[in-house]
């Protein structure tokens, strides 16, 4: 196979892979107890959350971001953590001030 024709065949190859890496990313948020979102942690009929289901989301955040798997998150990973945790409050607050 020619270069030109390797360079084509991967530059069509990552969307269907972007694509695939979403739908199970979805799919796995979907499968946790909090929720059909599991960024969003389940809350008590009077707003509040148990230390419960505050550990399950911190370490549901935690797994999405030990990309390696190691078991610690590096630098890089804290860094797309922090803007996950941004995007969290973010809905939050927008939230919070709909019901308000």
């Amino acid at each position: 196979m020619t270069q030109k024709r390797k360079m084509k065949l991967i530059i069509a190859t990552i969307p269907f892979l972007m694509a695939t890496g979403s739908l199970a990313t979805n799919a796995n948020a979907s499968e946790h107890e909090g929720g059909s979102d599991a960024s969003v942690m389940k809350r008590e009929s009077d707003g509040s959350v148990s230390k419960k289901e505050f550990m399950k989301h911190h370490e549901w955040m935690f797994d999405q971001n030990d990309k390696n798997h190691n078991g610690k998150l590096e630098p890089d990973e804290m860094k797309n953590l922090h803007k996950m945790v941004s995007k969290m409050h973010e809905r939050f607050e927008q939230e919070y001030r709909q019901k308000k």
